[in-house]
C-alpha cells in the first residue's frame, strides 16, 4: 500500500514544497500551495508530486487539452480520440487542423482562433509523427503554449520515427509511447510542472 504524504496546510509556501519533495515546480517560492494546487488541477500535494515524478496512473480532475499534430497524420490522431475514451483518461480536446500555410492571408484569423483555443486549455500535447517536428502550426502552436504557461508534452503515433519537436527537446518536456498508463502520467506531469 502507498505510503500518503503527510497533510500541508494551504498556506505553505511552495519553495518548502519543492524542497521537501525534491521537485521543480517552475513557479514563484513563495506562491501559496493551495493556490498551486488549484491553479494546476490538483486536489492534494500527493497528486502534484506523483504527478510531478511522472507516477500519475490517471488524471486528477478533468484535463481540457489542446492537442497540435501534423494534419497528414490525421488518422491516428482520431484514433487517439478513440483511445481518449478510456475511463482512465479524463479529457476534453480543443484542437483544429490546419492545411493552410502559417504564412497565407488566414493565418492572422487563425492564429487568433488557436490562441483562444491553446488559452482555455491546461495542457498542449503534440502527437508526434514522422513529420510533426518541421511544421510550422505545430512550432507555433508550442511556442503559443509556453508564453501561455501551459503544460507542454508529447504523444509518439504508433510506430512514428520522426524527431520530437525542437522546443519540446529544448524543454526536456515529457514525451510518452503510445502506452495509455504513459499517456497520462505524461499530461499530468505537464500539467503538474507548466510555469
Amino acid at each position: 500500500m502507498k505510503t500518503p504524504f503527510r497533510q500541508v496546510r494551504a498556506d505553505t509556501f511552495l519553495g518548502t514544497i519543492e524542497e521537501r519533495y525534491r521537485i521543480e515546480l517552475n513557479a514563484r517560492s513563495d506562491a501559496l500551495i493551495g493556490n498551486v494546487l488549484d491553479d494546476r488541477g490538483f486536489d492534494s500535494v500527493t497528486q502534484l508530486v506523483d504527478a510531478c515524478r511522472g507516477r500519475a496512473r490517471g488524471h486528477a480532475r478533468r484535463r481540457r487539452v489542446f492537442l497540435t499534430f501534423h494534419a497528414e497524420d490525421r488518422a491516428q490522431v482520431d484514433g487517439f480520440r478513440l483511445m481518449a475514451r478510456n475511463p482512465r483518461l479524463n479529457l476534453d480536446f480543443a484542437e483544429t487542423s490546419l492545411r493552410v500555410p502559417i504564412d497565407s492571408d488566414e493565418s492572422a484569423t487563425l492564429r487568433r482562433v488557436l490562441g483562444e483555443r491553446i488559452r482555455m486549455a491546461s495542457v498542449v500535447l503534440c502527437l508526434i509523427g514522422n513529420g510533426t517536428a518541421w511544421r510550422d502550426w505545430v512550432d507555433w502552436e508550442l511556442g503559443v503554449g509556453l508564453k501561455l504557461r501551459k503544460g507542454l508534452c508529447g504523444v509518439r503515433l504508433r510506430e512514428s520515427r520522426g524527431r520530437t519537436p525542437p522546443l519540446l527537446s529544448e524543454l526536456r518536456a515529457p514525451v510518452a509511447r503510445w502506452d495509455l498508463g504513459e499517456i497520462c502520467a505524461v499530461i499530468e506531469r505537464a500539467a503538474a510542472t507548466r510555469s
